[in-house]
C-alpha cells in the first residue's frame, strides 16, 4: 500500500492562511453551504470591501475579515477570533448590526428595503463555557420563544467553537464536520482527510505550502510568525500566573508591548488602519511607533 503523501500544510488560523483558504470562492461557497441555511444552495458570491466606514468621521470604522455578497443579495460576514474576548457575541452583533445600517437610504420614500446580513464567527476558544451548550457550531436569529418561529431572517449569526470539536476523521457525521477537522488538524497532520472529495483535494493545492510563490511564502512565514509569537505568550503567562495581567496589561510597559505587536502585526501584512482597529488604539499612536 502507499504511503500517503504528507506536506507542509498552511495553518488556517493565522491571517494570510486564512485569507488564502477562504479568500478562494469556490471553498468558501462549499464551506457556507454545508451549514448556513440560505434556503437554496450559494451558487456565487462576491467579494466586498472589508471596511465600513461610518458617515460621521468621529465614528471608527469597521474593518472584517472577509465581507461577501452571495447571489441572492445576502450579505456574509466571516470572522476568525484566536484571542478571547469579553461581549463577544455583543461584538458579533454590532458588526450585523453595522452591516444592516450602512445598507441605509436618505429621502423618506425608502421603505426599509433592506439584505440579509449573516455572521459566521469561528472561534479558537469556547464563547459558551456552559454544561449545557457542547454544541461546536450554535445558531443566532430573531425568535418568537413561544412559537419557536422566525420573526426575521434579516440578521442571523453562526458561532463556530473549534475547541469544542474533538470528533476524529472517521466520527465526522457530515460536511460540516468533515471541513472542521480539516481545519483544525491540517497543519499538524501535513495532510487533508476526505480527499475523494473534488473539494478537498483543492483545499489540499491551496493549503500546499509547496504551491506558494516565493513571495506568498515570505508573506505566510511572517503572519505564521505573528500568530505563533501571539500563542507563546498567552501560553507562557498561563504557566506563571500572568494571564490576567497580560489581557488588561499594566500601565508599565504598555508602550513597549504595543510597539513590538504593531511591528509583528505590520510584518504580517496588515494596514496601520487595520492594526489600530486590531488593538483598539489610535491611529496616530500607530503611526508614531
Amino acid at each position: 500500500m502507499e504511503k500517503e503523501e504528507k506536506a507542509v500544510m498552511l495553518n488556517p488560523f493565522c491571517d494570510e492562511g486564512f485569507k488564502r483558504i477562504f479568500g478562494d470562492k469556490i471553498l468558501l461557497m462549499d464551506f457556507l453551504n454545508s451549514f448556513v441555511d440560505t434556503e437554496a444552495p450559494i451558487v456565487d458570491l462576491t467579494y466586498e470591501n472589508k471596511e465600513l466606514v461610518p458617515e460621521e468621521n468621529d465614528r471608527r470604522s469597521i474593518i472584517f475579515d472577509l465581507f461577501c455578497k452571495l447571489d441572492n443579495g445576502k450579505h456574509v460576514i466571516i470572522e476568525m477570533q484566536n484571542k478571547r474576548q469579553d461581549y463577544f457575541v455583543e461584538r458579533a452583533l454590532f458588526y450585523l448590526s453595522r452591516a444592516i445600517s450602512m445598507q441605509g437610504e436618505k429621502g423618506e420614500e425608502w421603505e426599509y428595503g433592506i439584505n440579509a446580513v449573516i455572521g459566521v464567527f469561528i472561534t479558537h476558544f469556547n464563547l459558551f463555557d456552559n454544561n449545557d451548550n457542547k454544541d461546536v457550531l450554535c445558531e443566532m436569529r430573531l425568535m418568537n420563544p413561544k412559537t419557536n418561529k422566525t420573526i426575521s431572517d434579516k440578521i442571523r449569526g453562526y458561532f463556530i467553537q473549534l475547541p469544542k470539536f474533538k470528533k476524529s476523521n472517521n466520527g465526522c457525521a457530515d460536511h460540516f464536520e468533515e471541513w472542521i477537522y480539516n481545519l483544525k488538524n491540517m497543519e499538524r497532520m501535513g495532510n487533508i482527510e476526505f480527499k475523494d472529495k473534488e473539494v478537498f483535494k483543492r483545499l489540499w493545492d491551496l493549503s500546499n505550502c509547496s504551491m506558494l510563490s516565493f513571495e506568498e511564502r515570505n508573506k505566510y512565514e511572517r503572519s505564521l510568525k505573528a500568530y505563533r509569537d501571539y500563542v507563546n505568550q498567552i501560553s507562557y503567562a498561563k504557566k506563571e500566573g500572568m494571564a490576567e495581567g497580560i489581557e488588561k496589561g499594566k500601565a508599565e510597559g504598555i508602550a513597549e508591548e504595543r510597539s513590538k505587536n504593531i511591528k509583528l502585526l505590520r510584518e504580517s501584512g496588515m494596514s496601520d488602519e487595520e492594526i489600530a482597529f486590531r488593538l483598539k488604539i489610535n491611529i496616530e499612536e500607530v503611526k508614531s511607533l
